[in-house]
């Protein structure tokens, strides 16, 4: 004990001292005595149960070790009079590990076996004990071995630390010759596909990466078709895939009987592979018949500015080419860490009889001898995010703000179709998201919107030939999710929401003295609608009234200054995109309120009535779309699950949505063949420098209100 006087003097001359004691055993022994009052249950007031223990203790010391505890106890006592209180936590809980810790929380002191490592890590994350599980973590990191780092990978609840996960990823692509010679790769649960290719030149440029990205997309929609379907549907049977003209793999069941790739190798697979009522029950209206020999690689030289993020739960982690046509790989599929073997199979396609009895390949197959196409991926965006402002601007497709679950953004960034790239604008003015643009004598306009406090009245001006952004006069009424469009010289801002409900309000800004001025009011308030201009008149088909989705559609006619009502949609959505493309009304996408949609339906201008088009590949609400030379592009939105950060398009010669397009002689370069580094020699590397995998595939499944 330490203890000094101070001696001060008063008005009066006389003197005063204060005692000062700093006992440095102090701590320790009131940790004593709590833990010793712990042992002996005084004084406790509650208990934690985790399955079948149980664990007495004092909700201040416990709360001051855990912020997760600290949480749970003041959320649950408002008013309760109990002197003990019970806490049930995870079922799923290490009971040793969670001893350890508490134990820990009333002494200070923590010894941990190296069998029991990973145990406290969990625990410890799951308490929010970041200082134990950050230690736990970087000797988990530091000891990885090829043995080991897949039962490290393999711990339940890894995903939530992004962190954790990206340096176990590093090391198991940099050691991945190693790991796929070690006993512990046998243990992972085993995925076989076959897929099958028309000519020997296809298989022979076949990139390894790019294949088991299309098969880890045809795998998570085969499992999001089949009713509470685990990974063991996909461990059961080897499946037999191939390439459809949307650039997509497809069950080799699916192709129909007359086409010439109906092979004996795919009608010996159909009849072993005869599917019950409920896995056909959800598969896509209209078979897909096989590519012509294409194969389909990833454009590398994208901007670097562009990156994909982190996807854990349907992951590529690391790949190599085992044999000729062989591709191993390790991945996660819906969060579980598995091993996927892909090889690639010749199925030439069968001979037909012609009028004159000579056998000969159809007309559509005669070049099947020649070098196969080559695609190229569509770059993804930087992050994933919808409610953006989408539109053409001299030839590229132009993407403004939005919102990624965080923030409503001021990014402004541009696709070029010709090299197949991003370029980085200059940033709005204000961050907007849940917004609309529009494009007039080559200037860009955004309007209203949301910076993700409050509605926006604000609206702004791109002039490409000084690429700045000026603000110009608002709109009468601030509102988030309008519609706007622009027809002939002017701006049309329609509907939207002011934080009530779907407001009726109409107003058309005049560009060229910057007036706002109102129109015909809606005879439906509504918000997040599809709005465009269509035969010299402006089309609201949709949205949301104030929270049910509407399928009702509203023509507004410029020269008599009226709504009226037209065709309803054959199905309510809000959030959707519309646009004319090949002279068609497209509506695409949206959410029906309860999920995201991958349904489009087009407009038939001779019948007056809507007609389903072409699904796209993945469900996007809140969605925007343009049209860019001959394509109709779907940008970002919500799938139910995550915000998204790819783009698709319609192509208007297969009438197929697709994330693929061909490699031209204007596109750079693509990554040549994927080459994994390996290092068994046990050498260490900071991980976190490693680079990410060459390309993750997209997926996503999310939206927002």
């Amino acid at each position: 004990m330490v203890s000094s006087i101070s001696t001060n003097g008063d008005s009066e001359g006389l003197k005063s001292s204060i005692l000062e004691l700093q006992d440095e055993h102090h701590s320790r022994s009131i940790l004593s005595s709590l833990n010793m009052m712990r042992k002996n249950k005084y004084f406790c007031d509650v208990i934690l149960h985790a399955g079948n223990m149980e664990v007495h203790g004092h909700r201040a010391v416990l709360a001051a070790a855990s912020p997760y505890l600290f949480e749970l106890f003041s959320v649950d006592n408002q008013g309760n009079k109990e002197q003990t209180i019970t806490y049930k936590l995870s079922d799923d809980i290490d009971k040793k590990a969670l001893q350890k810790l508490i134990d820990y929380a009333y002494t200070s002191r923590l010894e941990i076996m190296p069998t029991e490592v990973k145990s406290i890590y969990l625990v410890a994350f799951y308490l929010r004990m970041d200082r134990i599980a950050l230690q736990c973590m970087a000797h988990l990191l530091e000891s990885l071995t090829p043995d080991s780092c897949l039962d490290i990978r393999s711990m339940p609840g890894i995903v939530q630390n992004e962190n954790f996960v990206k340096q176990v990823d590093a090391y198991i692509r940099y050691n991945f010759a190693a790991i796929c010679g070690s006993p512990a790769l046998s243990f992972l649960p085993s995925v076989k596909i076959e897929v099958l290719y028309q000519t020997s030149q296809e298989m022979s440029l076949v990139n390894g990466s790019s294949l088991c990205c299309l098969v880890l997309d045809w795998m998570k929609r085969f499992l999001d078709d089949q009713d509470n379907a685990g990974i063991e549907q996909l461990i059961e049977k080897t499946y037999l895939l191939y390439l459809a003209l949307d650039n997509s793999l497809q069950d080799c069941t699916d192709l129909p009987s007359g086409d010439v790739s109906n092979t004996d190798i795919v009608q010996d697979y159909k009849k072993m592979s005869l599917k019950s009522q409920a896995q056909n029950k959800n598969r896509r209206k209209g078979v897909l018949h096989p590519a012509k020999p294409r194969v389909l690689i990833y454009n590398k030289n994208i901007e670097d500015s562009i990156e994909e993020p982190l996807e854990p739960d349907w992951n590529m982690i690391g790949i190599n080419k085992v044999g000729e046509h062989t591709f191993l790989a390790i991945v996660t599929l819906n969060g579980r860490l598995a091993k996927l073997s892909v090889l690639l199979r010749l199925n030439a396609p069968s001979f037909v009889e012609s009028q004159d009895n000579c056998n000969r390949i159809p007309e559509d197959h005669r070049s099947l001898n020649s070098e196969p196409d080559l695609y190229c991926a569509l770059p993804t965006m930087k992050a994933g995010k919808c409610s953006v402002g989408c539109a053409e601007l001299n030839g590229s497709l132009l993407v403004c703000g939005g919102y990624d679950r965080v923030e409503c953004l001021k990014s402004v960034d541009k696709y070029i179709p010709e090299t197949n790239t991003w370029e980085v604008l200059a940033t709005m003015k204000e961050a907007r998201g849940r917004f609309g643009i529009a494009v007039v004598n080559e200037k860009v306009y955004a309007i209203g919107g949301s910076n993700g406090i409050t509605e926006l009245a604000t609206v702004e001006v791109f002039e490409p030939e000084n690429g700045k952004w000026k603000a110009i006069a608002s709109l009468p009424l601030a509102r988030s999710n309008s519609g706007v469009c622009a027809l002939g010289t002017k701006i049309y801002c329609i509907g939207g929401w002011n934080g009530q409900a779907g407001i009726k309000q109409c107003d058309i800004l005049n560009p060229e003295n910057g007036v706002w001025s109102s129109i015909e009011s809606l005879k439906i308030g509504r918000y997040q609608a599809g709005v465009c201009a269509y035969d010299n008149k402006v089309y609201a088909a949709g949205g949301c009234d104030s929270w049910n989705c509407l399928n009702s559609v509203e023509i507004y006619d410029p020269e008599t200054n009226t709504w009226n009502m037209g065709s309803p949609l054959i199905t309510a959505r809000r959030g959707c995109g519309l646009a004319v493309f090949n002279d068609k009304l497209y509506a695409v996408g949206g959410s029906t309120g309860t999920h995201s949609l991958t349904s489009t339906e087009i407009y038939d201008t001779s019948e007056q009535d809507w007609i389903p088009g072409p699904s796209m590949s993945t469900p996007r609400a809140n969605v925007a779309i343009a049209v860019v030379g001959d394509r109709l592009y779907a940008v970002g939105g919500f799938s139910g699950k995550n915000f998204l950060n790819s783009i698709e398009y319609l192509d208007v010669h297969t009438n197929e949505w697709t994330m693929f397009i061909p490699k031209t002689d204007g596109i750079k370069n693509p990554n040549p063949e994927y080459n994994m580094e390996s290092n068994s020699n046990g050498n260490k590397k900071d991980l976190s420098q490693l680079p990410d995998n060459d390309q993750q595939c997209d997926n996503a499944n999310s939206e927002i209100g």
